[in-house]
């Protein structure tokens, strides 16, 4: 099964999200046209749908190309980003979080508290 930030699309190709920490903003990705120095971001907050543009510098790295914005991520939200130069090059999804197993990664971290099982065979009959 594959996690939870990536699926399918009808094409057979995989999407994945970006995952940053509040310390660590590093983006990579692979754009639709090469092209570095700068860029312009445009980061949209999910939760609160709000939007901010910046002007990132992008560095080719392989076939990829990082960019770090100097946004600040809040820890647990999800953010739309969107980079455009003469054109845009990439949208793709963003996730903050601070934790860092990602294979034992829960979005219920601290929330969820299971409780012990209680009798299959009790239950209550108003």
């Amino acid at each position: 099964m594959l996690p939870f930030f990536l699926h399918k699309t009808l094409a057979t190709r995989y999407l994945g999200m970006h995952i940053v920490s509040t310390t660590n903003k590093l983006i990579k990705f692979v754009p639709r046209i090469v092209e570095t120095g700068s860029l312009s971001l445009n980061i949209t907050d999910e939760s609160t749908n709000t939007s901010a543009t910046s002007t990132v510098t992008a560095t080719n790295s392989g076939n990829f190309v990082s960019i770090t914005p100097t946004y600040t991520f809040k820890e647990g939200r999800f953010y739309y980003i969107v980079v455009s130069g003469t054109a845009e090059l990439y949208r793709g999804k963003v996730f903050c979080t601070d934790q860092t197993d990602f294979d034992k990664y829960t979005t219920n971290q601290n929330v969820y508290t299971e409780h012990d099982k209680a009798n299959a065979n009790e239950y209550i009959v108003i």
